[in-house]
């Protein structure tokens, strides 16, 4: 990171202490990486204070991601990556949520705030089950909407869950033929096919 968007950070992270006080529960460093963990109810105000601050103008959200650590309470980090397309500072927005046995912890949405957060929002709550709260259509949008659990947690089994057939996503052996009325499924791939036998090793000379 150049020493110009390093500065920028160090700015960003004294005006979220001057505006919002003991919110900044942490700062972290790392190769040059600049992560602020805020509560879930503080993101959109600071958020909306980073996108619209004259010197920092974050007016661009990269990436909007979670990770889950199962082990941990809260067991989800929700991640927020801000660019400004002015200046080319970078910071991270973080922030913690889920308690033990609760199905779909909560956070508030940024949609509002970058609009491209729609999408991103959308993935983690299909891949995660993480809910954002005033989301305008938060509904899955890589997994079929009757899609049982949420595939990018640690807990979900890595052959997937079994589903009663017919099902999408391949759930009908190759063989079988398709129950009538559930469409046609052009990506099928016969699993069973011999695999294609090796090239022949060219003679010498040629």
């Amino acid at each position: 990171m150049a020493e110009a968007d390093n500065k920028l950070a160090e700015k960003t992270v004294e005006l979220v202490r001057s505006r919002f006080g003991e919110a900044v529960l942490e700062v972290v460093e790392h190769r040059g990486e600049t992560t602020i963990v805020v509560p879930a109810e503080k993101v959109p105000a600071i958020a909306k204070l980073l996108r619209d601050h004259a010197a920092l103008r974050y007016n661009f959200m990269a990436d909007l991601t979670a990770v889950d650590w199962p082990e941990r309470v809260p067991r989800y980090d929700v991640v927020y990556h801000l660019l400004s397309l002015e200046t080319r500072a970078v910071i991270r927005l973080k922030t913690r949520v889920g308690q033990p046995g609760e199905e779909h912890p909560a956070v508030p949405t940024v949609s509002t705030i970058w609009p491209t957060a729609n999408w991103y929002e959308r993935e983690v709550y299909d891949l995660f089950g993480i809910t954002f709260r005033g989301h305008p259509d938060l509904r899955r949008i890589l997994m079929p909407e009757d899609w049982t659990s949420h595939p990018l947690r640690k807990d979900y089994p890595l052959t997937g869950i079994e589903l009663p057939e017919p099902h999408w996503g391949g759930q009908v052996a190759f063989q079988t033929p398709l129950p009538e009325g559930i469409g046609r499924q052009t990506m099928r791939i016969n699993q069973s096919r011999p695999p294609t036998p090796p090239r022949p090793e060219p003679e010498p000379g040629e």
